[in-house]
């Protein structure tokens, strides 16, 4: 049986022998045919390899910017809102520690401090709301941020700062405040302080949270 070789090579010969002023390319042995192919392919493997490996390096290198861009949007946040709760935080306290003396005055007034002065009705509420006003827009500040639970705790403290004053605002109308007004008002100061309290343990439990900013699963809505 004639080989596929054999056959190519009498071909040449017709070839040559009909038309003598053709030049022929040499033939390419079927081995080298093969390694060339098999070069070919391996360098094609070798390139897709490279290409895999060049995207699951730029997947992870993207995954690896999110989340520190995600850590450091966390203590943005985190940071905002230990501002806004220290802000707030500070208002009632100050509402606590100057009625307080004033509370303290009353109730001393013509033993060991001098007597009360009264002041206007009108006079002493409009300076009420002059302390309540910054309350008010820290208590939005707070909202704002949230979580809810904080807000919550944040709006008793505004309603009970506002309550508060308007009580010392009447008994300073008064030329000689009852004792059991001012007694009333004192444990209203109290609660209003251990109030504030616990408004700052419970921010401080919100701060600790890694992730203030991380949505509520569906199963806790």
């Amino acid at each position: 049986m004639t080989s596929l070789h054999d056959g190519f090579h009498n071909c040449q010969s017709s070839a040559l022998a009909n038309y003598p002023s053709i030049e022929l390319i040499p033939a390419i042995p079927l081995a080298a045919m093969d390694e060339g192919l098999a070069a070919l392919a391996g360098a094609a493997i070798g390139a897709a390899a490279s290409a895999t490996g060049a995207g699951l390096a730029f997947g992870a290198a993207v995954k690896q910017e999110r989340i520190q861009a995600r850590a450091e949007h966390a203590q943005w946040r985190r940071q905002v809102r230990r501002d806004a709760y220290l802000a707030f935080h500070a208002l009632i306290e100050d509402v606590y520690n100057k009625n307080w003396d004033v509370m303290e005055d009353m109730s001393l007034q013509g033993a060991l401090t001098p007597a009360h002065v009264p002041t206007s009705l009108h006079e002493a509420r409009r300076a009420a709301s002059e302390v309540m006003e910054p309350i008010r827009r820290a208590r939005g500040v707070v909202q704002v941020e949230g979580p809810p639970s904080i807000y919550r705790l944040a709006y008793q403290l505004d309603l009970l700062a506002h309550i508060i004053l308007d009580e010392v605002a009447i008994l300073q109308s008064r030329p000689s405040p009852e004792m059991d007004a001012i007694r009333q008002a004192d444990g209203k100061l109290r609660a209003l302080q251990a109030g504030a309290e616990g408004f700052l343990n419970a921010a401080a439990k919100v701060l600790d949270d890694p992730e203030p900013t991380a949505p509520v699963s569906r199963a806790r809505r």
